[in-house]
């Protein structure tokens, strides 16, 4: 009864919170567009949370519990030793042996990651949140739905700033396919990156396109790094040569192809040479020791979606050989052919709806002569495309692979929508949510 009371108030306090912030404005879409949205994802969140309590029940394998179980632990240490709860929540002295109790309790404190542990700034916030919910589920969820809601909503401000009169395909490609909806509408990872990665872009929007150098600008755009770097920091290192490319591109459009490339030659370069230094490895053996701890995952947790990709070695030219088939398993894969579950089934088809869509844009694009109405085309191609290739060099498993393409889905749909007609339907949807 507690968490339903909870989760009533926290949802009309989001429903009050999307008439008045900023970010859910917009000159076409009304805010009761972006309320329906939200609690579509809220449906979305509770069929996830009946997924993993009803279809994957072990609970320490659980996306959506592994940090919501381990932060109730740093959460307990509150009513006990409230000094440890501090120490753990902020990081001041997080290293103290005295506190290494609690994190040999937690099963996820000690994960690795790429570059960063974002496990434990996601048990962080979990504990933090349980301040609030007073210890019950689906309160947190609610709050990553609309916290995800607020960055694919800046996202889709982005988006529609570069392409005009596509906003109901822009709509249906930010907010509901399948694979966004799930994964970015529960107490995931995901949820979080979204949130910081599209309100970070819609910062840079409005310093470098409005040129609106303010103060409340600025430190939004170091709030919103900090977030994506504890979260997914290597999406920042994806970004540096977008936001690169963006402020070269928009004072001179011409040989946009031939300019971006050599901005990605150059940092690719310069990241290339200081892999050791940023990242204490070199980029090849970084890739190959990640891909190792999926097969370990995979093999551990005998994963019904594995399936058979490249071994990679410890040379530039592995990566190289293998992005091809690494792109072509997360555009297209998993397949109808490979569906086991009710997840799979909404991937494949959502792959199926993707594949139809790229070949429509692939004849217009030709018959366009290969024109490109922007030169974030050209940028969110090659944001996505780094995504899918990295996703699908280290990752055996279909169902992660679904998952860690969510950032650049977007991205590959935005650049797909360039050159996709209008349908009548979509005319029709679009008049009805315009403003009166």
């Amino acid at each position: 009864m507690l968490e339903f009371i909870l989760s009533l108030a926290i949802i009309a306090f989001a429903i009050f919170l999307i008439d008045r912030i900023p970010v859910f404005q917009h000159q076409k879409i009304n805010r009761g567009t972006f309320k329906i949205i939200f609690l579509v994802k809220l449906v979305a969140g509770f069929l996830l949370y009946l997924i993993y309590t009803r279809y994957y029940t072990d609970r320490a394998t659980a996306d959506i519990f592994r940090y919501f179980d381990d932060a109730d632990i740093l959460y307990q240490s509150l009513f006990t030793h409230p000094y440890d709860y501090f120490r753990m929540l902020t990081g001041y002295d997080s290293a103290n042996p005295d506190l290494q109790h609690y994190y040999e309790a937690m099963r996820n404190w000690y994960n690795t990651e790429m570059v960063f542990n974002d496990t434990r700034t996601m048990i962080r916030f979990s504990a933090f949140l349980k301040l609030f919910s007073l210890g019950t589920y689906y309160p947190h969820a609610i709050v990553m739905c609309f916290l995800s809601m607020c960055g694919l909503t800046a996202l889709y401000r982005f988006f529609t700033s570069f392409i005009d009169g596509k906003e109901t395909m822009l709509l249906i490609a930010v907010f509901l396919m399948p694979s966004t909806l799930i994964w970015t509408s529960g107490l995931i990872k995901e949820a979080f990156l979204m949130f910081s990665l599209g309100m970070l872009l819609n910062t840079c929007y409005n310093l470098i396109e409005k040129k609106e150098v303010t103060k409340s600008n600025v430190s939004q755009l170091f709030i919103f790094l900090i977030c994506l770097f504890l979260i997914k920091p290597y999406i920042i290192f994806l970004l540096i040569p977008c936001v690169a490319g963006w402020m070269l591109l928009k004072h001179n459009i011409n040989a946009q192809f031939v300019k971006l490339i050599t901005v990605y030659l150059i940092y690719g370069c310069l990241v290339m040479f200081a892999s050791e230094f940023l990242f204490g490895k070199r980029i090849p053996k970084l890739l190959l020791d990640k891909q190792s701890e999926f097969f370990h995952v995979a093999d551990r947790d005998h994963a019904n979606s594995l399936i058979a990709i490249p071994k990679l070695t410890n040379a530039y030219s592995s990566l190289i050989v293998n992005a091809p088939n690494a792109i072509k398993n997360v555009v297209f894969r998993p397949t109808i052919l490979e569906v086991k579950n009710p997840l799979m089934l909404l991937a494949a088809l959502e792959n199926l709806i993707i594949t139809i869509a790229l070949l429509i844009s692939l004849y217009f694009l030709v018959k366009s002569k290969f024109k490109l109405s922007s030169y974030w085309i050209l940028l969110a191609f090659f944001f996505c495309m780094t995504i899918f290739v990295l996703t699908g060099l280290v990752t055996p498993i279909l169902g992660a692979i679904v998952r860690y393409k969510v950032p650049a889905l977007p991205f590959f749909l935005f650049v797909m929508i360039n050159y996709l007609p209008e349908i009548t339907l979509g005319k029709t949807i679009q008049h009805l949510i315009r403003k009166n």
